[in-house]
């Protein structure tokens, strides 16, 4: 067989914004009006800078052309030529084109052209706005002198199937569609700049070292769709030189910096990374590594593992802060969200109300914004979980409505993948719900609720793989040792051990304990623990324990326990505990 050959060229592939439904409204007219675009604007645009039409896909187009200039200069004719025919259209009638453009070496193929090259342009054109023309730093880069362009960065992506992040660049096309895409919606988002980390050594390896472990941060931070983390390229335009942090802020429009040190002392290394707000300047966080010098691969991912673990959780925490600082009239979606969080954190039934209606508000500020869609759907299967859910089946249905909505408005946004497998959980859909938190850990392995979420899935299970769920426990709370649902990572594992053994035992208090004693820890939780410290025959901490569980929850009886959970061990791990119960019951648990 003939090996296919390889050439350097630049694909661009675009697609008709919101197809499914603009054919649901009107099918016969939406194909000839395409038909009308591709005959008097999109093909003649093509032609005349060079281009050829690789395939037609019925709603996308994959193109050819012999260079950046040619394909960029194409596609802004295009788009401004489209928008400019639709100006009589209806606003939910207008058909817009996203297009994305990616250069370098393709596999020919006949007519067609594969690889990574053409994978990037696909995914490129998912991330531009209604109108608008994303490409990559290649492109960018080669188009540094083209006059007359408008390229601004919009950091670093991971897209499906790609395993390492995209740098994304936006080429202002002046017609782009109102309504914010998820590139654009980065505004919103803490904006985070990793800058190169100083060599305190005289080695020149470990100036290597340090470079390394800034990169890493930059795709690792990248995962997180909470995040608008700005490219190397432009962060390590800092490299050597003096930084003022305001002015940093000022430059890069970003509100936090990552800077940090390494440094060798023999065979020891120690690392120092610090989390700064750019505006004041003030630190939040700070933390060291010292490691042994052994595999400098191996070395470099654990510490940048550990820096990730350690300063994400405070950037979530100091958003919480400055949204409750806020008169809620003047919060942003994104705003929303996180004062809404704080809400739910606090585990009361006043909360997850305020938090739900937050959510919301937020959702209807913004309707491309994934991230509230994801948080209602969360609510709903919280409710479940936490057995607080007066009717299951209509907080299913809710919850799957807006995780799917979440999807696709962002299938990048790993909390909506989350949100779907716990509810697809509930429904028994294990297979599926393993898929769908399969799909958050490719885009983002460090978020410890994927973890949180895949101990669900066994609890949820007749005959429950109890190793996993335990392993998975202590995966979270490795990854998120300061998360706000630090409770529920201990509870689940206090769970773990309780269903393996089928008794509620003293080996549990090593979770059970710290489970209780960290904020925001549930009722239920509480009522364990009372029975715990009875069996250990201290009344005093029982009682305490108890008190808490009112406090918490003053709805809370003995009928909560015994019939507001639904997974399947549960029956049984109540009726191990029968005689405690009731115990607790004469220390003033209600029945009903």
């Amino acid at each position: 067989m003939k090996a296919l050959e390889r050439r350097a060229t630049t694909i661009a592939a675009a697609d008709v914004v919101g197809f499914s439904r603009l054919v649901a409204m009107d099918e016969e007219g939406v194909f000839e009006r395409l038909r009308i675009l591709r005959h008097a604007i999109i093909d003649p645009a093509i032609a005349d800078h060079g281009g050829r039409v690789v395939k037609s896909m019925g709603d996308g187009l994959l193109v050819e052309f012999p260079g950046p200039a040619a394909a960029v200069h194409a596609s802004l004719s295009a788009q401004r030529a489209i928008a400019a025919h639709q100006l009589q259209e209806p606003d939910d009638l207008r058909i817009w084109l996203r297009v994305g453009i990616n250069h370098g070496s393709v596999l020919i193929d006949g007519s067609d052209v594969l690889g990574d090259v053409v994978n990037i342009a696909a995914r490129l054109e998912t991330l531009s706005a209604p109108g608008g023309i994303c490409v990559s730093r290649t492109v960018r880069d080669m188009l540094a002198r083209e006059p007359g362009l408008t390229i601004t960065g919009q950091g670093m992506q991971f897209v499906r199937n790609i395993p390492t992040p995209v740098e994304v660049w936006h080429v202002t096309t002046g017609v782009e569609a109102e309504n914010r895409s998820t590139v654009t919606q980065s505004a919103d988002r803490p904006s985070v700049i990793v800058l190169p980390f100083d060599n305190l050594s005289s080695s020149v390896e470990d100036g290597f070292l340090a470079d390394g472990i800034a990169e890493d941060l930059i795709n690792e931070l990248s995962r997180f769709r909470s995040l608008f983390v700005i490219a190397r390229g432009s962060s390590f335009a800092y490299k050597d030189r003096a930084q003022d942090m305001r002015q940093i802020a000022q430059d890069m429009r970003v509100r936090y910096v990552v800077k940090g040190a390494v440094r060798r002392a023999g065979a020891r290394l120690r690392v120092t990374a610090q989390l700064i707000e750019a505006e004041t300047g003030r630190q939040i966080w700070s933390d060291r590594y010292d490691r042994d010098m052994a595999d400098l691969f191996a070395l470099q991912d654990d510490i940048t593992r550990c820096i990730v673990t350690g300063l994400t959780p405070e950037i979530g925490a100091h958003e919480r802060a400055m949204s409750r600082a806020k008169p809620t009239e003047s919060l942003s979606a994104w705003e929303m969200c996180q004062r809404g969080l704080t809400e739910i954190d606090m585990r009361t039934s006043g909360g997850v109300r305020n938090a739900t209606a937050l959510f919301h508000a937020a959702a209807e500020a913004d309707p491309t914004y994934a991230l509230p869609h994801a948080l209602i759907g969360r609510v709903h299967a919280v409710r479940i979980y936490s057995g607080r859910s007066r009717n299951p089946r209509e907080d299913v249905v809710k919850g799957m409505f807006h995780a799917n909505r979440a999807i696709e408005l962002d299938d990048r946004l790993e909390l909506g993948h989350i949100t779907l497998a716990q509810l697809l959980t509930l429904q028994g859909q294990e297979n599926d719900a393993r898929e769908a938190l399969a799909r958050a850990r490719a885009l983002n392995h460090n978020d410890a609720l994927i973890y949180n979420a895949q101990t669900f899935i066994n609890l949820f299970q007749k005959n429950p793989n109890t190793e996993e769920m335990e392993a998975a426990g202590l995966e979270a709370i490795r990854l998120s040792p300061q998360d706000p649902m630090l409770w529920s990572f201990y509870w689940m594992l206090a769970v773990a051990i309780w269903m393996r053994d089928m008794s509620l035992g003293e080996n549990m208090r090593q979770y059970l304990e710290p489970a209780a004693r960290n904020p925001g820890a549930e009722a239920f939780v509480h009522s364990a623990y009372a029975v715990l410290s009875l069996r250990a025959g201290d009344q005093t901490t029982a009682e305490r324990a108890l008190a808490q569980a009112l406090t918490v929850r003053p709805d809370f009886s003995l009928d909560v326990i015994k019939y507001g959970f639904h997974f399947p061990k549960w029956p049984a791990l109540v009726a191990g505990i029968k005689d405690d119960l009731e115990t607790l019951v004469s220390m003033g648990l209600p029945r009903r």
